[in-house]
């Protein structure tokens, strides 16, 4: 009975040692899977509970954030002359670009200009300062100020060129004060360099005009005297209208050269914008050439702006009093316009209105922007499902390993050299910190 019992347990361990080796060659299914997560659901639903009640508790342990916004209109290229000087195409206005955006970025956008300013050391600097934020951020340095400060701060430009200044923080009215703070700060630092340079250009100017003034009257007494002396009182319509032509040349020319000037004073001898200006001098005085010496074109048979003869083939005597008549329109264009410049000049300096257009100014928000509690342990809890399900596989694969025992004893040989390895060096570590200790 004995042998009996014996060969009827080895059969049965055969059996089913050949059951597990044909699991082990047939591929599991979705059944399969199914089971093990069904064997270990109890050990998935604890973990997604523990994921899910942590993540309450470090949700709930949060402090509440609120997003202040404050929205400014895109600097209008129309507005009064403040900040710069007319496109050089333009006789007697300014115009053209808003002036912070000629004088500051020679082509960039008044908007992107603005945002640039907005993220200046300049505008953060004095935030800072104003809300004593070393404090509020707990930081020792102005550095780690700035850096925070551009942390929860975002400033951006829509297509439409609206700018947007937002800032996320802890207190909702401090919030809403520093983004506020970022628009009053460029507004005045924009009516600062409007008066800066609105000086420099009207003692540039002022010089010129005395130069005008004195060169005009000079002009006027020739005139007056070659009058006498050759009984001279007209010109031909067709001269005297070419010399009108050439005084507003002249007068533009000579008021290119002032703002060439004008813009090397204010300090922006680099500005792209010289590069337009020089062009337009080159082609005014190309076409003053050809009024006063050009040759005829084949085709218009004319010379210069529309006139058959030039002034180096009038008569001498009519040449001269040409000269002397086309000095004083010259000087007279050069004066009055001049004399324009001078009076938007001092306007400049002494503007003060707001150069900012604010379409929504920022209040303190009713609602926070974070934390979203929800969110969060919904997030958590479908990673601590995830989590549970891949633990059931490693846990199934470990008990699996243990029914081939070559394999698992692999595994434990490996985990008990590097636990071995991990003794060793708490050990070592030990060692050497009581040494440094007494040092």
């Amino acid at each position: 009975m004995l042998g009996c019992d014996v060969s009827i347990n080895i059969d049965i361990i055969s059996t089913m040692d050949r059951i597990n080796i044909m699991k082990a060659d047939r591929k599991p299914n979705l059944v399969d899977y199914l089971t093990i997560v069904s064997k270990r659901r109890i050990f998935i639903y604890k973990i997604i509970l523990i994921g899910a009640m942590t993540s309450l508790i470090i949700s709930l342990c949060l402090r509440n954030q609120y997003k202040a916004t404050t929205t400014i209109l895109p600097p209008n290229p129309q507005q009064d002359l403040m900040f710069g000087f007319a496109a050089p195409s333009v006789v007697g206005s300014f115009g053209g670009y808003s002036g912070i955006t000629s004088l500051l970025a020679g082509g960039t956008g008044p908007s992107d200009l603005f945002a640039s300013i907005l993220n200046s050391s300049r505008v953060t600097g004095a935030i800072i300062r104003k809300f004593e934020l070393r404090k509020v951020f707990k930081v020792k340095t102005y550095h780690d100020a700035h850096k925070k400060l551009e942390e929860i701060t975002s400033i951006g430009v829509s297509p439409e060129g609206m700018i947007e200044v937002s800032v996320i923080w802890y207190d909702k009215q401090l919030a809403a004060d520093i983004a506020n703070a970022y628009i009053d700060e460029l507004d005045q630092f924009n009516t600062e360099a409007a008066m800066s340079v609105g000086k420099k250009y009207r003692i540039f100017i002022e010089e010129r005009l005395e130069q005008a003034i004195d060169t005009l009257a000079k002009a006027e007494e020739a005139l007056r005297e070659f009058q006498e002396k050759h009984r001279t009182v007209a010109l031909d319509a067709e001269i005297q209208a070419a010399i009108e032509t050439v005084a507003q040349l002249k007068s533009q020319i000579i008021l290119h050269e002032v703002q060439k000037g004008a813009w090397s004073a204010a300090g922006q001898a680099d500005n792209p914008y010289l590069y337009s200006i020089n062009r337009d001098l080159k082609e005014l005085k190309k076409q003053l050439a050809k009024i006063e010496f050009g040759k005829k074109d084949e085709a218009t048979q004319e010379f210069g702006a529309g006139f058959s003869v030039p002034f180096a083939e009038l008569p001498e005597v009519s040449l001269e009093y040409a000269r002397r008549y086309r000095d004083v329109k010259v000087q007279e264009a050069i004066f009055e316009l001049l004399t324009q410049q001078y009076e938007q000049a001092k306007i400049m300096e002494v503007k003060d209105t707001p150069t900012v257009q604010v379409l929504d100014r920022a209040s303190a928000p009713e609602k926070k922007t974070s934390p979203r509690r929800s969110r969060i342990v919904i997030f958590a809890s479908f990673a601590s499902l995830i989590l549970g399900v891949l633990g059931t596989f490693v846990l199934e694969s470990f008990e699996q390993l243990k029914l081939r025992p070559d394999e698992y004893k692999k595994w434990t040989n490996i985990y008990n050299k590097i636990n071995n390895d991990l003794k060793k060096i708490k050990t070592f570590i030990f060692k050497i910190v009581p040494i440094r200790a007494k040092r």
